[in-house]
């Protein structure tokens, strides 16, 4: 039901109908309801858990990387000639970028919530939930974010890691995914002039079941790891040892040309594999001075119509440190 205006913004009633469940002699039934609510939500992510967060150097966040050390040569042992020669070091910076979520709180319902009792915790299980939506955000964007430089944005996203991840390969409908991780894995390892040292292999759900499923057929015999405490995952062998193999929903899957892939035959879908060198992912974030990495909540007191008003906000960044090398994305083909 539509009531009148005031100062032009026009009230809105709910409308109920107020009724037992039932009545009969000697019996009345009214509404209850179970004091906890069916929450199976998703708030957090294993890979957002092990990312290593840093406190960003300013605004860029800025760092060096070494990419060759001098060059020695062989020489006559009776006339030494020596070349000189110098390192390479490259400076590399990061714009941080905001991310933020608002809840408003009425002070009429909120009064009439605590006076029944009945939701003791709502209120501050929906602030402790605008925390939560900002880390759910982020467990996204660092995958799919949708800037394309770190120094130069183009848009308020993060640049997400399939995007600046430049080392690719593909596994064709039918190819064997096992191996070509594991082919991806040792090419890594091999880099002359690199310690590249793979640590995970990040992949969607749907991909994790395909492998579990090759495996069995093939008798690949895996290990399980903890990746945080209370997750355990699957670990295949590799010129890196046992990686494990974290099934994370937030990795996109694409099934048109996407993050420097080709579209996959009709039929199919890109799946994606995600290396990480872990050592080398880095979050830098700004705080206040306290060095707390989550975000914060700000409470702006009433608004003139009492509403109460709460703020979350987190400033950061997401960095995959040597894209061309320390880090590869794998697109399996499959259905």
């Amino acid at each position: 039901m539509r009531g009148s205006s005031i100062a032009g913004t026009p009230a809105q009633f709910a409308t109920l109908q107020a009724a037992a469940d039932f009545l009969g002699n000697g019996a009345i039934e009214v509404n209850m309801y179970e004091r906890e609510i069916l929450d199976l939500v998703r708030r957090s992510s294993p890979v957002l858990q092990r990312i290593n967060k840093v406190p960003a150097t300013g605004h860029p966040h800025r760092y060096f990387e070494q990419t060759a050390i001098a060059t020695a040569a062989f020489t006559d042992p009776r006339t030494i000639a020596p070349t000189p020669t110098s390192p390479t070091r490259v400076e590399r910076s990061a714009m941080i970028k905001a991310l933020t979520n608002q809840t408003n709180f009425s002070l009429f319902d909120v009064d009439v919530t605590r006076m029944q009792g009945n939701f003791a915790s709502l209120e501050a299980k929906d602030i402790q939930d605008i925390v939560n939506s900002i880390l759910l955000l982020q467990a996204s964007n660092i995958w799919s974010g949708n800037d394309t430089s770190l120094s130069t944005p183009t848009t308020i996203q993060y640049v997400g890691l399939l995007t600046q991840i430049t080392l690719q390969s593909t596994i064709a409908p039918g190819a064997s995914i096992v191996d070509g991780l594991k082919a991806q894995v040792a090419a890594m390892v091999a880099n002359v002039t690199y310690a590249v040292r793979p640590s995970v292999i990040v992949v969607n759900p749907i991909l994790g079941d395909y492998l579990d499923r090759e495996a069995k057929a093939g008798n690949v015999t895996m290990a399980t790891v903890e990746v945080v405490p209370g997750v355990t995952v699957p670990a295949i062998n590799t010129q890196a040892g046992p990686l494990p193999i974290i099934p994370e929903p937030f990795v996109p899957t694409s099934s048109g040309a996407a993050y420097g892939f080709s579209a996959p035959a009709a039929g199919n879908k890109n799946y994606y594999a995600v290396i990480l060198s872990e050592s080398q992912v880095e979050m830098p974030f700004v705080h206040n001075g306290d060095g707390n990495p989550n975000p914060r909540i700000f409470q702006l007191g009433l608004l003139a119509n009492l509403l109460g008003q709460y703020v979350g906000i987190q400033f950061s960044a997401i960095i995959a440190k040597a894209p061309s090398y320390a880090h590869a994305v794998v697109a399996v083909q499959r259905p």
